[in-house]
């Protein structure tokens, strides 16, 4: 039996607010939300927008269709990176952050 491959990923996004409307405002807040638990449901979170995920292939695809439905492509960003083990080893933390967790779900 093949073992699948695990990759670990940046996920980065931002959310445009076209105008600042309380329906536009809304909307936008929603859109976040939404693309925030998703990628909680792959990983943890590193900063407001930037979650550090571990996907199987598979996982990847059902991720990125699931994230394509809650942005707009002519406005929002997101932006998922591929990180090595080296990258991982040499990732440098300052401020408020438990290395432990990322250590945990990593390895």
């Amino acid at each position: 039996m093949e073992k699948t491959r695990i990759i670990k990923y940046l996920a980065v996004y931002d959310i445009c607010i076209k105008d600042n409307t309380p329906k536009e405002i809304r909307l936008s807040a929603m859109r976040r939300m939404k693309l925030m638990r998703i990628l909680y449901s792959y990983g943890i979170r590193t900063q407001l927008s930037v979650f550090e995920l571990e996907l199987s292939p598979s996982e990847k695809k059902e991720m990125i269709k699931r994230v394509k439905k809650y942005l707009r492509q002519n406005t929002d960003k997101f932006y998922l990176y591929p990180i090595d083990a080296r990258s991982i080893e040499s990732i440098i933390r300052i401020g408020n952050y438990d290395n432990t967790i990322l250590k945990d779900y990593f390895f």
